[in-house]
């Protein structure tokens, strides 16, 4: 390989993308004429013309436009390498590992990872779900960088630091079919003790956590959003569930919400992001859990309560 090939494919990948030699001098900060050299240089190395110049601006020949994919791929990696390589100078990881918890809204973290991919393409990201119960302890063991999770009484936050990300209200639902669903409205509380309720393992009742407590004794426990979605879905049982993570099922009807008289507020969680207090997030982390917080906070599906912060 030539040694000057990566950058003779960089300024080719540039004239093609701007259309001009002068465009690509701008970008590149070279002259009309060091632009001109390195593409006949190219030309002569691999034999075949790239561009037909015979009119008032360069156009790539058939040739030029096969190897324009190849030299676009190329190019981008060598920007995120160089990318890559100024982050490490500034201590920022390159390859963060997020832990996030299976009942951590989905849909504006979705949104926030695609806004920090554009403004960070050269970072690379591992998301991992991890159970309730597991989550803080393999931040401790350090096997993330950060975690996304429903902050508890229960859990043990000594040695971490964190931020408030959300605040999330979630109301009873069952299928349409459900005899809840058809029981007569304001139903009593103690009705729910007589129908399965469905919870994510690790996530049972506690008055602690709730301004009110239920008491059921068929209780299904299973370890998936997903699937405690499809079982209420199905009018298996009935369960607590997030408000953004059913706006599309109760707008449809596949969901409806409980009229229970004895249930006034939401249950609330408050969604954080935490680290442990000797390996604090850099600038990078810091971004992304404000883009987070940003999403939580303007995305379909949000709730709005009234709670003292």
């Amino acid at each position: 390989m030539h040694p000057n090939l990566l950058d003779q494919l960089l300024v080719f990948d540039t004239i093609a993308e701007l259309g001009s030699f002068s465009a690509a001098s701008k970008k590149l900060n070279r002259t009309v004429s060091a632009i001109t050299y390195t593409i006949g240089q190219l030309e002569t190395q691999l034999g075949l013309t790239l561009f037909d110049r015979s009119g008032y601006r360069p156009v790539l020949t058939d040739e030029g436009q096969s190897l324009r994919r190849d030299a676009e791929i190329i190019s981008r990696r060598i920007e995120r390498l160089s990318a890559r390589a100024d982050d490490l100078k500034r201590s920022i990881s390159v390859n963060p590992t997020i832990l996030v918890e299976p009942i951590f809204p989905r849909a504006p973290l979705a949104r926030a990872l695609a806004a920090f991919s554009q403004s960070r393409p050269q970072i690379q990201i591992s998301v991992m779900e991890t159970p309730s119960i597991r989550i803080i302890h393999d931040l401790a063991d350090g096997k993330g960088d950060l975690v996304l999770f429903a902050l508890s009484d229960l859990m043990p936050m000594r040695n971490f630091d964190g931020r408030q990300l959300a605040i999330r209200g979630s109301l009873p639902v069952a299928s349409p079919s459900h005899p809840l669903a058809k029981a007569p409205a304001p139903f009593p509380l103690s009705e729910l003790d007589n129908h399965r309720q469905i919870i994510l393992s690790g996530m049972a009742l506690d008055q602690r956590t709730y301004n009110y407590h239920v008491h059921v004794t068929d209780l299904w426990a299973v370890n998936s959003v997903s699937i405690l979605h499809e079982l209420v879905r199905e009018g298996i049982g009935w369960a607590y569930m997030f408000h953004d993570q059913v706006a599309e099922d109760l707008a449809s009807g596949r969901l409806v919400e409980l009229n229970c008289a004895d249930i006034h507020d939401w249950a609330v969680s408050r969604f954080s992001g935490a680290w442990r207090t000797n390996h604090p997030p850099d600038e990078a982390l810091v971004e992304l859990m404000d883009l987070i917080q940003q999403a939580c906070e303007t995305g379909p599906g949000t709730t709005t309560l009234n709670i003292a912060r």
